[in-house]
C-alpha cells in the first residue's frame, strides 16, 4: 500500500508542477537562479509556519494526512530543488554567447548577450518551461502505470465496490419467438404409423389397441413457439470454471427446446439444459464434464442443435504444425445414454444386468489458412453407439401375469422416425385357449441395425467484401455397422416393422427368400452447403444467406439425435433448406427458413416446414 501512496504523491506533484507552465510558490520565471536547495528542505522541515512555495504546502499536506513519510517528504522536495538547479545550469550554458569572431561587429555580440533577471523572490522555486503535448503524455503514462496497478491489486478498479464473487460470474441468455407452419403433400400415405408415440407409451398391446399413426395430410399454419434460455458460467479458480443453463420445453425431448402457444395459459416447463465443469490445465487443452453442448464439428444431419452430451469429453489444439499454416484439433469423448434398470425386473426376486448404453466418440480436425483470409477446414470423426440394438426375449408368458420380459431394458428409448424398428418380446400365448381367441400381446421396439457412424466433413471460406464471408462445405455420413443380412438375424418374429418394399408376402424375413417384401433401408448420407454474409448478425445491416441439400437413407445416422425440423425429424428423407437471417438492432435478429423434404423409399411422405425467427439474446 505504500507503493501505490508513493505513486499517487508523485502524480500529484508533477501534475502540480507542470500546470501551464506555472511556478509553484512564486511568478513564473524561467531559466533563472533558484535559492539553495537547503532552503527548501529546511521549508519543508518548518513544521509550523506556512510556506509562500505550493510544493511545500502540498508536501506538508501529504505527510500530515499519512499519505507519506516526513523522511520521504523532504526527499521529494530535496530532488525537486536538485533536478530544477540542473536543468537551470544546462539552459544557462546553452544561452551564453560565442566568442565573437572577425567577421562578426561588436553590437551583434550585445545583442545575442541576454540579460540579467532580477533575483527571484525568496521561497520562489523556478522550473523549466515543458510545452503542453508533452505533459499531456506524462500524464497520460503516468495514469496507465497507476490504473494498472491498482487494477491488479484491487485498491482503485472500477466497480470494486460490489463484491467480488460477481467479478467471477457471467450470465447469459437469449428468447426467440418463432411461428412453423407445416405443409403436407396431399399425395402423402395415411398409414404411416407415429413410432415415436409408440415408444413413448411403452408396451403397447398391438392386438387390443389403436395404432397412433402420424399426421401426414393435415396443414399445420402459424403455430406459435417459443424458447426461453438463461445461463451462468462462474470462473472458480485459474482455468476451471462452471456452466449451467435452462431452457423451456414441451417435454424432455433431447432435441427441442421450443415451447408451444395455446397451452391454456397453463405454466411452460422448464429444463435443466447444461451443467458442466470446464477445465484448462493447458492454454490448448480443455476437459468438460457433466451436460454440455456438442464437443464435436457436425452438421444437423448427425447431431441436433440442441442436443447436449452427457458425460466427459476432452479437447486439444496444435497449432502451425505444417509450414506454420495447418492447426489440429483432437476430441474425444464417452457419453452414457442409458444405464438401464438398476432393479430389473420389478416383481422379481431373482435381478438381471442391464446392458448399459453408451455413445463413444472421437474427431480429427484440421485448419488450414491459407493467402487472402481463405480458409479450409476438413474433419474425420467416429461415433460409436454401444448397445443400442433391440434384443430378443426369452418366452414371455404375459398371461401368467408377467408384466416384464426379459430384453425390455433393450428397447429403444427415443425415436423421430426412419431407423429400422422390430418387435422385441416373444409373448407366449395361453395354450388353454381356443386358437381363435385374440389374447393380448403388449409389445416394445427395439433398433435393429447397431450404429457406428463414419463422419467426414470439410468446408472452405473466403472473403466476399467487408467482414462478409463465403462458405461451402460438404458432409459424408456412412454407418460402418449396417448389414442388410441384420434384418433377419432373429427370423420372422424380430423381422423389421418399417422399411420394407412393394411386392413379396409382406415379410421382409419370409422363410422362402423368393417371397420375401424387399428391405429398403439403407446407410448413407450426406450434405452439401453454401452460406454467405455474417456467420451471426446480431447488428443492424449485418445479414446472411444460405442454402443446404441433405440426402439421409433410414439408417445412416441414428435418428434419435438429428434435426428435428428437417422432414419434421428422422431420417430416410432427402430435400433442401433455403433460409436468409438479418440483423435488426444491436444483439436482436429475425430468420427466414423453409425445409423442403421428401421420403427416400417406402410410402410417400413429402413435408414442407415454414419457420419465421425473432431472437435476441443478452
Amino acid at each position: 500500500m505504500r507503493a501505490n501512496r508513493a505513486n499517487w504523491a508523485r502524480l500529484a506533484l508533477i501534475v502540480a508542477g507542470f500546470q501551464a507552465g506555472t511556478v509553484l510558490g512564486g511568478p513564473v520565471a524561467l531559466a533563472q537562479a533558484a535559492p539553495a536547495s537547503g532552503s527548501a528542505v529546511d521549508a519543508a522541515g518548518a513544521a509550523a509556519q506556512p510556506s509562500s512555495n505550493a510544493m511545500v504546502n502540498l508536501v506538508r499536506l501529504l505527510v500530515a494526512q499519512g499519505t507519506i513519510t516526513r523522511e520521504n517528504g523532504d526527499k521529494l522536495i530535496a530532488q525537486a530543488v536538485r533536478e530544477a538547479d540542473e536543468a537551470r545550469a544546462a539552459q544557462l550554458a546553452q544561452a551564453a554567447p560565442a566568442a565573437p569572431t572577425s567577421a562578426a561587429p561588436a553590437a551583434q555580440v550585445a545583442q545575442n548577450t541576454a540579460p540579467a533577471l532580477a533575483p527571484p523572490p525568496s521561497g520562489t522555486i523556478r522550473v523549466p518551461y515543458v510545452p503542453e503535448g508533452v505533459r499531456a503524455q506524462i500524464r497520460e503514462e503516468l495514469r496507465s502505470d497507476i490504473m494498472k496497478q491498482a487494477k491488479a491489486e484491487g485498491w482503485a478498479s472500477p466497480g470494486q465496490a460490489a463484491p467480488e464473487w460477481t467479478q467471477r460470474i457471467r450470465l447469459f441468455g437469449d428468447m426467440r419467438v418463432r411461428t412453423q407452419s407445416n405443409l403436407f403433400s396431399k399425395f402423402n400415405s395415411d398409414q404411416i404409423p407415429n413410432f415415436q408415440a409408440i415408444v413413448a407409451s411403452g408396451p403397447l398391446d398391438l392386438i387390443n389397441s389403436q395404432i397412433p399413426f402420424l399426421d401426414t395430410t393435415v396443414n399445420r399454419i402459424n403455430n406459435l413457439r417459443l424458447r426461453l434460455r438463461l445461463g451462468a458460467e462462474a470462473k472458480v479458480a485459474e482455468g476451471i470454471k462452471v456452466g449451467v443453463e435452462l431452457a423451456s420445453g414441451n417435454d424432455a425431448s433431447p432435441v427441442t427446446t421450443n415451447a408451444n402457444f395455446a397451452g391454456g395459459s397453463f405454466k411452460r416447463g422448464i429444463y435443466l439444459q447444461q451443467a458442466f465443469i470446464d477445465a484448462r490445465p493447458k492454454a490448448n487443452w480443455k476437459i468438460l464434464a457433466g451436460r454440455f453442448e456438442n464437443p464435436f464439428w457436425t452438421t444437423e444431419a448427425l447431431y441436433d442443435n440442441d442436443l447436449m452430451f452427457d458425460g466427459v469429453a476432452s479437447e486439444a489444439k496444435f497449432s502451425q504444425r505444417l509450414f506454420g499454416a495447418l492447426d489440429w484439433t483432437v476430441r474425444g469423448g464417452a457419453f452414457p445414454l442409458d444405464f438401464g434398470g438398476q432393479n430389473f425386473p420389478d416383481t422379481a426376486t431373482a435381478k438381471q444386468t442391464s446392458p448399459q448404453k453408451w455413445l463413444f466418440a472421437g474427431q480429427l480436425q484440421g485448419d488450414l489458412h491459407l493467402a487472402g483470409r481463405t480458409e479450409l477446414t476438413f474433419a474425420a470423426g467416429w461415433n460409436k453407439f454401444l448397445n443400442i440394438v433391440g434384443r430378443p426375449s426369452q418366452p414371455c408368458a404375459i398371461y401368467l401375469g408377467a408384466t416384464q420380459c426379459s430384453s425390455d431394458p433393450t428397447a429403444a428409448f427415443f425415436v423421430q422416425k426412419g431407423n429400422s424398428l422390430s418387435f422385441i418380446r416373444r409373448i407366449v400365448l395361453d395354450p388353454s385357449l381356443p386358437s381363435t381367441t385374440v389374447q393380448a400381446q403388449p409389445q416394445l421396439l427395439g433398433l435393429t441395425q447397431r450404429f457406428t457412424v463414419i463422419d467426414l466433413r470439410g468446408q472452405i471460406s473466403f472473403p466476399l467484401y467487408g467482414e462478409n464471408r463465403v462458405w461451402l462445405g460438404g458432409e459424408y455420413l456412412r454407418n460402418i455397422a449396417f448389414r442388410r443380412s441384420y434384418a433377419c438375424r432373429f427370423g420372422l418374429a424380430g423381422q423389421p416393422v418399417n422399411n420394407g418394399g412393394s411386392g413379396g408376402s409382406g415379410n421382409i424375413c419370409d422363410a422362402d427368400p423368393t417371397k420375401r417384401t424387399p428391405y429398403v433401408a439403407g446407410n448413407v448420407g450426406y450434405s452439401l452447403s453454401a452460406e454467405l454474409g455474417r456467420r451471426e448478425p446480431w447488428n443492424f445491416g449485418e445479414w446472411r444467406a444460405f442454402a443446404d441439400w441433405r440426402y439421409l437413407q433410414s439408417d445412416a445416422v441414428l435418428d434419435a439425435f438429428n434435426n428435428d425440423d428437417f422432414h419434421l425429424g428422422g431420417t430416410n428423407a432427402r430435400g433442401f433448406i433455403l433460409g436468409a437471417q438479418a440483423g435488426l438492432f444491436h444483439n436482436t435478429n429475425v430468420m427466414l427458413r423453409w425445409y423442403s423434404a421428401n421420403e427416400i423409399t417406402g410410402e410417400p411422405l413429402a413435408i414442407d416446414v415454414v419457420q419465421l425467427d425473432l431472437t435476441a439474446r443478452f
